[in-house]
């Protein structure tokens, strides 16, 4: 427990106070001059001292502070009658103005399963005032989502997402006068359970996988195709269409995306691109595409015309066939992007190429596919190799008995640099000269 004083990036100094597990910054208006810091610097001690001898009053020393609100008399509760139930029945029908539908069913979810009926003491969290509402409800609610075993993901994305965005709107109207999401007090569950979501197809599987579709659902075979060899999202894949492509100067744009038979834009700005089209992709592409089209169909659809739903194919086609397959492990069909990107930086294409295909920022790509850069692995050889020569080297305790000759001691050498691929991603982030998979129709 202390009050420092600190200078804020205005310039003007602050107090920094950490007491009772709260810290905050509390600001002066006082521009940092000699007497100015005097003057804070007594104030700071008095109320170090206040806190060592437990006579420490917030409100007294600052009564418009920033964590003013968690020490105020709650006189404020009669401010509505709406419990967490009745607000949620009103919220959620405008939400599908405001977000897309199937985050609106994903509200629907959490709150009808996991929010509204939890205990908390003695009623039911749907039960309570809005503007009753405490932090400790919401930590309570936390606690009870973690012992049935739900994984840290699901219980932030049930608390400090869905919850959350009720909260939020409900303070926005003035149905709820205190900050119940206080950082300082109220923290998401760590992630220590999450395994990596990043589990992509071998080659191998994923030339097992084309072949199947190709002789026994070669409807689907170019779908598939598009979208092992673009990294593109399924949503965005499904939206395509043929005013899209351009098979001559093998580009494709992607700047919508369908999910749940709504479309819209995609999932982010950065999700707008122009993707290349690598030559083997081209080749299927011309094959698939009939000889008249009309620019704004569909590129890929069912076999009765209708646009693809991501749900029904991966139940209906994906799982089963799979489920045939010798030797593969179904895993989602979302991640035939990841086998996309996992390869491409496996033989050494640039990752501002990856980048630019996939639409994920350059950091993305190293936080989630780090272990399939060749230099991030470099050196294992060398290390290995050290590690067991090491073994014979003279030890520390006998150094004394050698002579000063230094050629006694083994040199060391710099691993080699990887190198890389002679022909990579090509100017421009393009790869024309790289022949990304061989494949017979």
């Amino acid at each position: 427990m202390a009050c420092k004083v600190k200078t804020n990036r205005h310039g003007l100094l602050a107090l920094r106070i950490f007491w009772d597990g709260i810290s905050s910054w509390e600001g002066t208006h006082l521009k940092d001059t000699a007497e100015n810091r005097e003057l804070v610097e007594a104030k700071a001690l008095l109320i170090s001292k206040e806190m060592k001898e437990g006579a420490f009053d917030y409100l007294e020393h600052f009564p418009d502070g920033n964590k003013a609100y968690l020490f105020r008399q709650e006189e404020t509760k009669s401010l509505t009658t709406h419990t967490v139930k009745s607000f949620f029945n009103t919220w959620i029908k405008k939400q599908g103005s405001r977000v897309r539908p199937h985050r609106v069913k994903e509200y629907e979810s959490h709150f009808n399963r996991h929010i509204l009926k939890a205990k908390v003491g003695k009623s039911l969290f749907g039960k309570i005032h809005l503007a009753g509402l405490a932090i400790k409800d919401l930590k309570t609610l936390q606690d009870g989502l973690k012992e049935k075993d739900l994984k840290a993901t699901s219980v932030n994305a049930v608390v400090h997402s869905s919850l959350r965005a009720l909260i939020r709107d409900a303070r926005g109207e003035g149905l709820i006068p205190q900050i119940l999401y206080d950082r300082d007090l109220f923290k998401p569950l760590s992630l220590t359970d999450v395994k990596s979501s990043i589990d992509p197809y071998t080659p191998e599987e994923r030339e097992s996988i084309l072949e199947r579709f190709r002789k026994h659902r070669p409807h689907y075979y170019a779908f598939v195709y598009w979208q092992c060899w673009t990294g593109a999202r399924p949503s965005e894949s499904i939206a395509l269409r043929y005013e899209d492509l351009d098979l001559r100067y093998s580009t494709a744009k992607i700047h919508r995306s369908r999910v749940q038979g709504h479309e819209a834009g995609t999932k982010t700005l950065r999700s707008n691109r122009e993707i290349h089209l690598h030559a083997n992709l081209v080749e299927v592409l011309k094959k698939h595409i009939p000889l008249h089209v009309n620019p704004e169909d569909y590129v890929f659809t069912t076999p009765q015309g209708t646009p693809i739903d991501e749900e029904n194919f991966y139940r209906r086609e994906w799982l089963p066939l799979l489920r045939r397959a010798p030797l593969i492990r179904p895993r989602p069909f979302y991640n035939t992007r990841h086998s996309y990107s996992s390869f491409l930086i496996t033989i050494g294409a640039k990752p501002a190429f990856v980048s630019s295909q996939t639409g994920d920022s350059i950091r993305t790509l190293e936080k989630h596919y780090a272990k399939y850069i060749p230099e991030a692995d470099g050196g294992r050889e060398f290390v290995e190799r050290t590690i067991l020569n090491s073994e014979t080297w003279v030890k520390p305790e006998e150094k004394e008995k050698l002579t000063a000759n230094a050629s006694a001691y083994p040199q060391m050498k710099k691993p080699l640099i990887n190198q890389g691929l002679k022909s990579g991603a090509g100017d421009g982030g393009r790869t024309h000269d790289l022949m990304l998979g061989k494949h017979t129709l």
